[in-house]
């Protein structure tokens, strides 16, 4: 259940752009209008090439240079383009219209096409996260939910769609982790959770792309995280892989309080839910059956309830089965004082934490069967 909108844009952002030795074609209502070839090098734009456009609405742009695969575009001074993806080697062919040339057909350009077909696929995702932060940012209009139950329901709809685009994005990047287009959509992922695939975009682009400054720059972004020394939310984060565990100290149920460095020496699952969560409610039955079966083993879970109703917190509790001790919350909500420490933005949260104290993984990886697989890995 999704807090904020994390994806680092609402659109592909491209490291680069530039052109291949020949791109032409037709676009209708561009007639008379001056076409312009450009490449983008690291936020630098370069011309390559421009004309004006017939008045059959033909083209013809050229480089004098050979040009190596990377992104380019086609440009007019109105804001209308098209991205391409092409090199030299291509003779690129463009039919379309002016005043929407997203729908153009491209013809010589495999890699032009693979992403426009992306990007018709990512879009309807993009627009509905937006319309449910937008929905969770504004007072309820609806009379029969409080503020807690429309934020709530507006929520799932954020997390589904949230799910459904990181599936997506890495269903795409399992076929085409080679790709020099692979190298921007992975930028979509948050490295705090997905840093794997990061890694596995940067080793399988390597060959064909290892020159190209879109490559350096996931390079460099890449040995920053590992680094701890990048500028991005994985490196700044308090709670990044690798980092020690931020202290929590709540109530618990009989109003004592509880700290989480009271369970070092052990694997903890530091657990955020709540009891009006659905995601939550039904991931609980795994954590049980994971704590019944680890719990003899050094394995312990610390869960941290973002209820406002303490009624409703325990009921849950006791409902779901969840048989450990450790439960805590200051009934604060989205308010809750760890909501900020831990970077909070979606629930169910679950951090894994070893013996020491470090976080060794978190969110969506540990729900389902991915609990178990990180504890083996841990020795239990």
């Amino acid at each position: 259940m999704r807090k904020l909108l994390y994806f680092l844009s609402a659109a592909i952002v491209f490291a680069s752009c530039g052109n291949s030795n020949s791109i032409s074609g037709v676009i209708t209502g561009a007639e008379g209008k001056t076409i312009y070839l450009e490449s983008l090098s690291d936020t630098k734009v370069l011309p390559i090439d421009s004309t004006v456009v017939g008045s059959d609405g033909s083209f013809s742009l050229k480089s004098h240079n050979n040009l190596p695969l990377d992104f380019y575009r086609i440009y007019f001074k109105e804001g209308n383009f098209l991205q391409l993806i092409t090199d030299s080697s291509e003779h690129v062919e463009i039919k379309g219209e002016f005043a929407n040339l997203d729908n153009a057909i491209v013809e010589g350009s495999p890699q032009t096409v693979e992403y426009m077909d992306l990007v018709k696929k990512w879009e309807p995702m993009m627009e509905k996260l937006a319309e449910a932060q937008a929905q969770i940012d504004r007072p309820s209009t609806d009379p029969s939910l409080d503020s807690t139950q429309w934020i709530a329901k507006w929520e799932v709809q954020f997390a589904s769609t949230q799910k459904e685009a990181n599936a997506f994005i890495k269903g795409w990047l399992e076929k085409h982790s080679a790709s020099l287009l692979a190298i921007s959509i992975v930028q979509n992922l948050d490295p705090r959770f997905d840093f794997i695939w990061y890694q596995r975009v940067l080793t399988d682009t390597k060959p064909t792309c290892g020159k190209l400054p879109a490559y350096k720059t996931l390079e460099k972004l890449v040995g920053q995280i590992k680094n701890g020394s990048s500028s991005s939310s994985a490196s700044n984060s308090n709670i990044a892989v690798g980092k020690m565990a931020p202290e929590i100290t709540l109530p618990t149920l009989t109003g004592e309080t509880k700290a989480l460095s009271s369970l070092r020496g052990k694997v903890v699952l530091l657990d955020f839910w709540a009891s009006w969560c659905g995601p939550c409610r039904r991931e609980n039955p795994n954590v049980v059956a994971i704590y019944k079966k680890y719990s003899s083993k050094g394995f312990d879970v610390f869960s941290v309830s973002l209820d406002e109703n303490k009624s409703a917190w325990e009921a849950a509790i006791k409902k779901d089965g969840l048989v450990w001790s450790n439960h805590v919350s200051d009934l604060g909500g989205w308010k809750s004082a760890v909501v900020p420490i831990y970077e909070i933005e979606s629930i169910p949260f679950p951090v894994l934490i070893d013996k020491e104290g470090k976080i060794v993984a978190m969110g969506e990886s540990l729900r389902g069967e991915g609990l178990e697989s990180e504890l083996k890995k841990l020795g239990l």
